[in-house]
Parts: C-alpha cells; structure tokens; sequence
C-alpha cells in the first residue's frame, strides 16, 4: 500500500512515535485522522484488485463444498444461503469505485465482513451434518481469514467485524434453537479468528511503520529543497548588501535581452557608485563602509520594486539596476529619485571633496536592442556614462547618448 508521508509532526515526534507509540497500532490525536484518510483512499483503490482475488476463492470453495454435499436438497439450501457472502464481495467491490466513498470504506466494508462471517456461522447448524461439518467450518476460517488478512480493514476494524459477525451468528442460532458444536467452532472459528487477529495487527502495525519511514523521507526531501533553495538562493545573493550579484544579474540581463529583441521593447540600466568611497573607507574604517553599503543597497531596492526590476551588487562600491520594459525618459526620473534619496540619508562623509554626506553618481544606458546590437556595448555605454559624471564633478547621472551627442 503506497502511503505518502505527512508534514504534521516533526522528525523527533515522528521518531518517538516509532520507538514508542506502535504497540497500541493508534497514532496521537493530531496524527491519525490524516493516516486514516489516506489509509481509506489507498485501501478502496487496492480493494478494486482484491475483491475480484476474494471473490474466486470464494466461488473455488463454494463449488467445493457444493459438490462435496450428498444431498442435492442440502446442496442448495446451502448455495442459497452462502451466496450472500459472494453478493457482499461483489457489493463491496462496485462500492470501491465510487471515489467518494472511500472515506466509508470501513464503513461499507465492516458491515460487509461482519454479515460475511455472521452467514458462515449461521449455515453450519443450519446445514451442517456430521458428514460435511469440516467443510462448512473451512468455508467460515476462509471467511475470517479473508477478513483480518486481505480485505485491507485496519486491525480495531477487523476485530470488531470478526467478533462481532461471530456473536451475530451465536444469537441467531440459539435464537432458532440450533445446536452449536462449540468444541469444534473453539477449533476453528476461535482458531482462526486469533490467527486473522495477529495478522491484522502485524499488516496494520506494518502499514504504520512504513508510513511514519514515508514521513521522515518527506521531512528529508522538503529539508533538502529547502537546502538546495537556500544554497540557490545564496549563489545569487551578495552577502554584505543583499543584492543579486553579479553572477545572477548576468543571468537576468541574458534574459531580458533576449526578451527586449523579440518583443522590440527598451531595456535600461543604470551604474551606480557610491563618490569617493576609497576615502569613506581609510577615513572611517571598513565597518563604517560596509554600514554605508548596506544603507545605499537598501535604497536600491526600495527603487527596484516591479517583478522584473533587479539591483545588483556589481563590484566593490558598484551597483547596477535593471529596469525592462522602461525607456530613457522613465530611468532618467529614477535616477533624479536615487540621488535625492540618498542625499536625505545624510550619511556623513567627512573626506569627500563634494560634500558633507554620501553621494552618487550614475550612468545611464537605455536602448530598444535590435539583433545587431551587442549587451556588452549596452553596458559599456552604462559604464562610460557613469565614468564622465564621475569625471565632470559627480553627484549627478549621465545619459550614455548625451556623450555621444
């Protein structure tokens, strides 16, 4: 039985379940209702192939003792009888393809098992001669058997059914005044009544420990996908600001380019760096820096919001956002936001020649790219804009074309 493993208790649950919680073949509280769901669903499906398997040994043994019966008028009060056993497989069978009845399967199939081994009783002193006994006593071992071993009941299930079909067939019987050859139903019914029970309970405690394997192996895998997310996740990710980095943003840049020269739509970018960070660094230290990087980043992303939009970290005081889908008036505002944002920061930087608080500059880069156009050209504009407002008093942003120009 294929039983796919829960999300509901942890590892250490799981395992003090194993260990401990077995024996009594009942899961906590919080457990067992989603086993038994499922354990219902898996156990209607397999019943659609061994109803049929009941069933033929159900018809071989019938035509067994059928035959075996001497007299003809015997032979077919008994077949009238014991035909309802066969009618309660077939019953429960056509039950197990309507989908949504499974959640009854212990249900229809209980109170099935239950007349089955009820009707087997009865017929043995209603039938029963000395000459056939035995076989209409195998007929309700088989009976039994089925019950606690192939119908796919769990074990508390099984044994109500089995005991109580057995106590059914003791009422009626001394109700219509039958004799009960107790002797001999200690031999077989009780027998094989103990031998279904410890069957049950292995099949059920069994069932049990496979699912509770199947949980820790859920556990493992969503363990590893969160793993392989995270390790994904920090293959993209520059550490210090949380940015993409610049092995990510070459992935991303690929993509929207290829995209932008299908669907003929602009793509921008723009190169940021933070002005004269060399001189942040040896005059404030490396904490003070990195504090300064992380403050810059944040802002990056605060401006970087739609879906497709990336910021990266692209060297060590370089950043360049991604904007598809954006054309040269729409980054050209962006950019004008960045610098007016970062200079509310108001971070203090008391060696920079332009003024008393960070500052950036910023290159942009703006094209509708065609097959012939280059991405590498692309940003090469980026970084040569960025170079000139670097080199004609930073604090402001270049356009790539108006050096051209």
């Amino acid at each position: 039985m294929k039983l796919h493993g829960s999300k509901l208790l942890s590892r250490e649950k799981i395992e003090g379940i194993i260990v401990n919680g077995l024996n009594y073949v009942h899961f906590t509280s919080d457990l067992e209702p989603a086993y038994r769901s499922q354990y219902r669903n898996e156990a209607a499906y397999e019943f659609r192939f061994r109803a049929p398997i009941i069933f033929f040994l159900y018809a071989f043994l019938s035509y067994g003792i059928y035959q075996t019966i001497p007299s003809p008028e015997t032979a077919l009060h008994w077949f009238s009888l014991y035909a309802w056993v066969g009618f309660i497989v077939l019953a429960a069978w056509a039950m197990s393809f309507v989908n949504k009845l499974n959640e009854y399967f212990d249900i229809y199939t209980g109170f099935g098992c239950m007349w089955a081994v009820a009707i087997s009783f009865i017929i043995i002193p209603v039938i029963g001669h000395d000459d056939d006994n035995a076989l209409l006593h195998a007929a309700m071992m088989y009976a039994v058997v089925i019950i606690y071993s192939f119908v796919g009941l769990r074990f508390y299930t099984a044994v109500i059914a089995g005991w109580l079909g057995g106590f059914i067939g003791v009422v009626v019987s001394q109700y219509l005044h039958y004799e009960i050859d107790w002797t001999f139903l200690n031999r077989t019914y009780t027998f094989s009544s103990f031998l279904g029970m410890a069957l049950a309970y292995a099949i059920d405690r069994q069932h049990r420990e496979n699912y509770l394997q199947n949980c820790i192996i859920e556990i493992n895998r969503l363990e590893m996908d969160e793993q392989a997310k995270q390790l994904e996740q920090l293959s993209q990710i520059d550490s210090l600001t949380g940015l993409a980095n610049r092995r990510h943003l070459a992935v991303i840049l690929d993509q929207q380019w290829r995209y932008a020269i299908r669907h003929q739509t602009p793509i921008s970018v723009l190169m940021v760096d933070i002005d004269c960070f060399k001189n942040y660094n040896d005059t404030l230290g490396h904490i003070a820096g990195d504090a300064c990087l992380k403050a810059i980043a944040d802002e990056l992303k605060n401006l970087s919001t739609r879906s497709n939009d990336l910021a990266a970290r692209y060297g060590g005081e370089e950043f360049l956002l991604l904007f598809p889908m954006f054309d040269e008036y729409q980054v050209e505002a962006l950019a004008q936001i960045l610098i007016q944002r970062i200079q509310k920061l108001a971070i203090p930087h008391p060696s920079s020649p332009i003024s008393p608080h960070v500052t950036i500059s910023i290159g942009i880069s703006s094209i509708v790219p065609k097959e012939t156009n280059d991405m590498t050209s692309f940003i090469q504009a980026a970084d040569q804009a960025l170079y000139y407002a670097k080199s004609h008093g930073r604090n402001q942003y270049i356009i790539a074309k108006d050096i051209a120009a």
